[in-house]
């Protein structure tokens, strides 16, 4: 008996040392300098950790997606393709009134241009109307609160969108409608886009009132709060094809941030931010005018307080710069931004000898000079075609 116990204790001891011995076998195929022998899920693929015996898993490593935006533009170019009518601007044509959204110029491009939604949301409606050809209206959910947006100028027969419908941020649309069809109503291939606080229908697309601005919300400011980027594009004024270009016959690069209103009632150029709220007037750096004459003229109802002699721009074109400001009693100039009525800068240049044109250049006294001097030096006039 007594033999027995010590043999099955020896049987024991040998079983554990074995055990113990194949743990550390166990323990050396697993970890070689410290790394398990495993496959590791890594960037959505299966990589090698020290020298597995197995092949890796089929399944489980799918990669990591990357967090959907809140907030996106609603087509590609945006930023570099506001060249006409922008968000608060005065237009008098075909309608007349403050544009309540941004025009993104498509008239170029014979590719079919893709819309989508800025943010999820539910389609309010989807019809023909009149002005716009094709539109799509979506009270979209950013931020806990309701905005609304209206796509104008689509091609709606090629959209799979029902009113009630559910979207997400980046869903399609529909297409732009082609240049002078009847998807948009005979006006040129461009998406008019809109935006307003709550859910209400609305598709106006000016006010006359330019209080009446308030209801609506300067797409620029909105992506910007919203974190997507609105990159500041650059162009030059370009009197073949902008407004006012019959009568201002001069090219100047148009800073970055920024665009430029034709004002019909006195025919001025008004050079605008396009970030800020309020018509394109309130939100003036530079305001243009003219007057032809043979000699340098200045109004009666400004007292100058410094004028300097001086050349500017690319023909290098005789200019003087006064300092000046509206006399107490004068009624402020109409039509003109709230600046023009304090003291501020302008600089006058001549075209040419004799009896020519002068364009007036006047600086916000808020815009950095550095702004106001690289526009002057840009200046040149263009001959009549």
């Amino acid at each position: 008996m007594k033999s027995s116990l010590i043999r099955m204790r020896h049987t024991l001891v040998i079983a554990g040392f074995i055990i113990a011995i194949g743990a550390l076998a166990l323990a050396t195929r697993f970890f070689v300098g410290g790394d398990e022998d495993t496959w590791l899920c890594e960037g959505g693929q299966w990589v090698k950790h020290g020298n597995p015996s197995s092949a890796p898993p089929e399944t489980g490593c799918a990669p990591e997606e990357e967090p959907k935006a809140e907030v996106v533009l609603p087509v590609t170019g945006y930023a570099s393709r506001r060249t006409y009518k922008v968000f608060g601007e005065y237009i008098q044509d075909r309608f007349t009134g403050y544009h309540v959204g941004d025009d993104v110029e498509f008239a170029d491009m014979k590719e079919r241009i893709p819309a989508v939604a800025i943010a999820r949301g539910v389609v309010q409606k989807i019809s023909t109307v009149s002005g716009y050809g094709g539109v799509v209206v979506i009270a979209h959910e950013v931020g806990g609160e309701t905005v609304t947006a209206l796509y104008g100028h689509l091609d709606i027969a090629q959209s799979p969108l029902k009113q009630g419908l559910a979207v997400a941020a980046g869903d399609y649309i529909a297409p732009l409608g082609e240049n002078k069809s009847k998807e948009t109503d005979g006006e040129r291939k461009h998406l008019h886009f809109a935006l307003h606080k709550g859910d209400e229908l609305k598709l106006n697309g000016y006010e006359q009132d330019p209080a009446k601005l308030d209801d609506w919300i300067n797409p620029t400011d909105f992506f910007e709060q919203h974190g997507v980027k609105v990159e500041e594009y650059s162009r030059a004024y370009n009197p073949l094809v902008d407004l006012g270009g019959d009568i201002f016959k001069i090219r100047f690069a148009i800073p970055g941030g920024m665009e430029v209103e034709y004002v019909p009632q006195i025919q001025a150029l008004n050079v605008f931010t396009l970030a800020g709220e309020g018509t394109a007037r309130e939100r003036s750096q530079i305001f243009i005018r003219y007057f032809d004459a043979a000699d340098w003229q200045t109004l009666s109802t400004v007292t100058i307080h410094s004028q300097e002699d001086k050349n500017v721009g690319d023909g290098n074109y005789p200019a003087r710069r006064y300092d000046i400001a509206k006399k107490e009693g004068v009624a402020d100039f109409p039509y003109q931004p709230a600046w023009r009525n304090q003291r501020h800068i302008v600089t006058d240049f001549k075209t040419g000898p004799g009896y020519v044109r002068f364009y007036v250049v006047a600086k916000n006294p808020g815009l950095a000079d550095s702004v106001y001097q690289a526009v002057l030096q840009g200046m040149q006039t263009v001959a009549a075609p």
